[in-house]
């Protein structure tokens, strides 16, 4: 399978190339020329298979002109040795048509690792395939960073940079990334806020500097088709588990970079009889403008309990812009080459087919706070503050009869300022994992808002 860019139908990558980069040269994201559609038949004809077995599966056709299915097949199960339940993710009951797919159980505790251990190995893969040194470079909100260390920390061929915002995310999840004691990893803490972040890893994606050194340089974040494809599966998973039960399957999506979501419509392309999405935000609600007045622009970030969230600019929705766009490169070229001065409106057609699938809603830090005690209260389950948007999306947004699973991005101890304020001081049990790193030693440098500094670092700690 080929794969092109956003922004440039003409060009042709591998997914080693794909794997191996970040943005495409043209600044677009980078996406299959072909996805292959299951029938229903085929869909269920997978029913009996585990959870690694779906996997290699429904994303082999991405990889197949480099990887065979065997080998393949071994780095699936390489990948998720590491999460503590077998089934990888987990399904949790709380009503009638009501589910929480818990994607939690990996080592970082958050859904991250589903599409981040995956990454890891498939890195580790063609770094000894192609004998090359790999940097993985990425921005956090929180979780990804700490996905992508646990990931790549372990293969000696594999460097890992992460940025993050400075004193904008929680202790737990910079203690995830500065206590690995392991060499290979550096958490750079900018004075920036998460967009900052992610705009300087953009950009040093298409620095000469970084594109011309020997190490190949990788993107951890969403933008990285890898964590996309891999994102989708545990949507076929669902359904293969519900689907007696199901009436019009609708997942609720606390959204953030738009990854996680895309993955859902990448499903739904792909055959997955999915009704609808609920797109569920904070108040930082860029998304939920577009999905509400079909109106994209950047927003203000104002930091909240829920900050994987906090974002002003959802990368990945240039995806999901390319398919409404049909795949029309040149056309969405022309709506990004003014973005994020100018807005962008769906022209009518398009529209009508968001509208038809995805719908969306906010919630403030104390709907969040509300939303976590009352869950608590009806059904002795704790929500993290982020899929407590997406279980008060599906309250407010799903018909009565209607099937709505709503993801579970987060173990809610990653997250005990939120969960005490709602439910108290023992409420949740705290893991050993993050138990075991409560006194280790942080290892972290504090960089400036600066790209030339940050460049700097990075390229002198490869020498």
């Amino acid at each position: 399978m080929q794969y092109i860019s956003t922004r440039n139908s003409s060009l042709r990558k591998s997914f080693s190339e794909v794997l191996l980069g970040g943005l495409a040269p043209d600044g677009g994201l980078y996406m299959p020329l072909q996805t292959f559609r299951f029938s229903i038949d085929q869909i269920e004809n997978l029913n009996s298979l585990t959870y690694q077995e779906i996997t290699t599966e429904i994303l082999h056709q991405f990889v197949s002109d480099e990887i065979n299915k065997k080998d393949f097949e071994n780095i699936v199960n390489n990948a998720y040795q590491v999460f503590d339940s077998k089934d990888v993710v987990n399904l949790v009951k709380l009503e009638d048509q009501r589910w929480i797919l818990e994607l939690f159980h990996g080592p970082t505790l958050a859904f991250k690792d589903v599409a981040m251990q995956l990454l890891g190995t498939l890195l580790d893969h063609f770094a000894q395939k192609k004998e090359i040194k790999i940097a993985v470079l990425g921005a956090t909100s929180g979780d990804t960073g700490s996905a992508a260390i646990s990931a790549c920390s372990r293969y000696k061929n594999v460097e890992v940079f992460i940025l993050y915002p400075h004193e904008r995310i929680t202790e737990v999840q910079r203690k995830q990334m500065t206590t690995t004691q392991a060499t290979n990893v550096h958490v750079l803490s900018v004075q920036t806020d998460f967009d900052g972040c992610q705009a300087m890893v953009k950009q040093l994606f298409l620095d000469e500097s970084i594109l011309s050194n020997q190490t190949r340089f990788v993107a951890a974040n969403s933008i990285n088709w890898a964590r996309c494809m891999t994102q989708s599966v545990y949507y076929f998973w669902t359904y293969l588990r519900l689907k007696e039960e199901l009436n019009q399957m609708t997942f609720s999506i606390p959204s953030g970079n738009f990854g996680h979501a895309y993955a859902g419509w990448l499903a739904k392309e792909m055959g997955l009889p999915i009704n609808k999405i609920f797109i569920a935000t904070n108040s930082n609600d860029v998304l939920h403008k577009l999905f509400s007045e079909n109106s994209y622009k950047k927003g203000k970030v104002s930091q909240t309990l829920a900050p994987s969230m906090d974002i002003a600019v959802a990368s990945n929705f240039e995806r999901l812009l390319f398919n409404l766009y049909k795949n029309n490169a040149e056309m969405l070229q022309t709506a990004m080459s003014s973005f994020p001065q100018n807005e962008i409106s769906l022209p009518l057609e398009s529209w009508k087919e968001v509208e038809d699938f995805f719908l969306s809603f906010p919630s403030s830090d104390q709907e969040i706070l509300e939303e976590i005690k009352s869950t608590y209260e009806q059904h002795n389950y704790v929500l993290d503050p982020h899929t407590a948007t997406g279980v008060r999306a599906a309250k407010e947004l799903a018909q009565p009869n209607q099937s709505v699973i709503s993801m579970a991005t987060a173990h809610p101890a990653k997250f005990m300022e939120a969960i005490q304020q709602s439910l108290g001081e023992e409420a949740v049990e705290i893991p050993g994992q993050l138990q075991a790193i409560a006194d280790k030693e942080e290892d972290f440098v504090i960089l400036p808002d600066n790209i030339d500094k940050v460049r700097e670092y990075i390229l002198s700690s490869l020498e």
